[in-house]
């Protein structure tokens, strides 16, 4: 059987999508207002009610790219890693983790007496089994793309050793353990199954009731390894057709939570709530077809770059809720940054001297959920001067079509919004030579061999170096021009009582450890 490659690329770009609208926009880092732990009167009985849109597919932990599915699977399943919210790994199912000496071995160990909910022991078998599907030739899996070039095999050594055998060395292996589709499964596991008639996991709830169209309801998961530390007995999601909805019950107190939005906090502006500290979860990203006119011409590509009013853009398109990018693929929450960038900033004289008099003329193709991006882009452009500039806004159906002419592929500058990834991660994905997803059809060796050295070493200080270089060739060649990183928080209800460790997404493991809801 062969991989379709266009169809994983239409669902993995669905997950982006669905990750930047609402799941990476629930990502939670400490509660700014209520402190540290629990307090008051919190209640171990309580039960904590959230909202989600209905997942449009049977659920499949494996397959899914649906983040509203993910987060239903995620609440009933475990990963071996997670990450906390400052991006620093920490062990679920994993007790520990370590690299060979030349790097391209990784020793996973699991905890002892680790159980399925249904009671059945969770051994390194069933870690092999979830890999091996992942990995697989016909994997339909949306998180085969983070392991493709890197992870050769998985092999068990006794019920808690995991050996994973790599094709290069990779000194960032374990955050790919927190990536979407990477929950334990049981081995035996089918992937025509769906998940939701009969769910077995290892997570912190367990699924007891899925009513289409209205919500699913968990209840606390005794056998979880951690049980000690979920404090929540109950958790209840409602299922919601749009943000409106979700407000209205957000307001009447029939939700604990809500994303923060634009709407959201002008109608709640005032209102006795409490916020978390924001958090960077997406780029949009504007790519340049370097291959073909006008934009295999470096100096048409810094023209454009130089004519964005970055500052406008993060007011008029985001609300506030972005930092201003720089035309590399380092998130600002990164830990290793580029250094000795000037920052770009609108200069509209040297983008008349760039274009020497000349009227570049390109259409701007993006999906309809870019449609302000790319109109403030249209107008900033013109207004400076030196650009004709056309849209056509497809649905996501039509912009991630399937075929060899897709248009997010293949149309000479599109935007398309990426989910946070490691930097080496983009690398590969979008400017490598041949990667499936390099729509900018750039190409440079140099930066190929930089991002291999950065990911075969540990040293910070080398790592440093290397981000600088990376960052460089980035910001000067410009297949990809990032003018901004957004960023979102969550609205919660007074009664939620502690701090959640980490984000309401794969990467956190959608946590809930020493969360509570007040009685009173």
């Amino acid at each position: 059987m062969t991989v379709d490659l266009t169809s994983r690329r239409r669902r993995l770009k669905r997950l982006a999508l669905a990750a930047t609208a609402a799941a990476l926009a629930l990502i939670l880092a400490a509660c700014s207002s209520s402190g540290s732990g629990a307090s008051g009167s919190s209640s171990r009985s309580g039960t904590y009610t959230l909202g989600l849109q209905e997942p449009d597919s049977t659920i499949n932990p494996l397959t899914t790219s649906d983040y509203n599915a993910m987060f239903i699977v995620g609440l009933a399943s475990e990963g071996l890693l997670s990450q906390d919210a400052a991006g620093k790994l920490e062990g679920r199912l994993a007790k520990s983790w370590k690299d060979s000496s030349d790097g391209r071995t990784w020793t996973v160990t699991l905890r002892d007496g680790l159980e399925f909910s249904d009671g059945s022991s969770l051994t390194s078998k069933d870690v092999v089994a979830t890999f091996d599907s992942i990995i697989a030739k016909d994997s339909q899996s949306p998180g085969k793309s983070s392991f493709d070039g890197i992870l050769s095999s998985v092999a068990a050594d006794g019920d808690t050793g995991v050996t994973f055998s790599l094709a290069k060395p990779y000194a960032d292996f374990p955050y790919l353990l927190t990536g979407s589709n990477t929950t334990i499964q049981p081995a035996g596991f089918q992937a025509s199954t769906n998940w939701a008639k009969k769910p077995v996991g290892a997570g912190q709830f367990v699924l007891s009731e899925y009513s289409a169209g209205q919500g699913v309801t968990f209840t606390k998961n005794p056998k979880y390894w951690d049980a000690k530390d979920v404090d929540l007995q109950k958790l209840d999601i409602k299922f919601f057709a749009d943000e409106q909805a979700e407000l209205l019950a957000f307001q009447s107190g029939e939700i604990d939570q809500i994303t923060s939005s634009p709407t959201v906090a002008t109608t709640l502006k005032g209102s006795d709530h409490k916020e978390t500290e924001p958090y960077y979860n997406k780029f949009d990203g504007i790519f340049l077809d370097v291959t073909k006119a006008p934009f295999d011409d470096p100096k048409v590509r810094e023209a454009f770059a130089l004519a964005l009013d970055r500052k406008e853009i993060v007011k008029t398109v985001y609300g506030g809720d972005a930092a201003i990018g720089n035309d590399t693929t380092f998130f600002p929450s990164s830990a290793i940054q580029p250094k000795g960038l000037e920052q770009r900033e609108q200069d509209t004289a040297k983008v008349k001297e760039l274009l020497g008099g000349k009227t570049i003329s390109f259409e701007i193709t993006t999906l309809d959920s870019e449609k302000e991006l790319a109109q403030v882009i249209q107008q900033q452009l013109e207004a400076v001067g030196g650009f004709t500039v056309t849209l056509k806004v497809l649905t996501s159906a039509q912009y991630y079509a399937d075929g060899a002419d897709t248009p997010w592929l293949n149309a000479p500058v599109t935007i398309t919004n990426w989910a946070q990834r490691l930097p080496a991660q983009y690398i590969d994905l979008i400017y490598r030579a041949g990667a499936v997803w390099n729509a900018s059809k750039y190409s440079n060796p140099k930066l190929e061999d930089l991002v291999d050295q950065y990911e075969s070493t540990t040293s910070e200080s080398e790592r440093q170096d290397i981000a600088n270089q990376i960052g460089e060739i980035e910001w000067t060649d410009l297949p990809v021009i990032v003018p901004a990183f957004a960023s979102t928080k969550i609205v919660l209800q007074q009664r939620v009582t502690g701090t959640f460790r980490s984000g309401q997404d794969f990467p956190g493991g959608f946590d809930f450890r020493g969360i509570g809801v007040s009685s009173s």
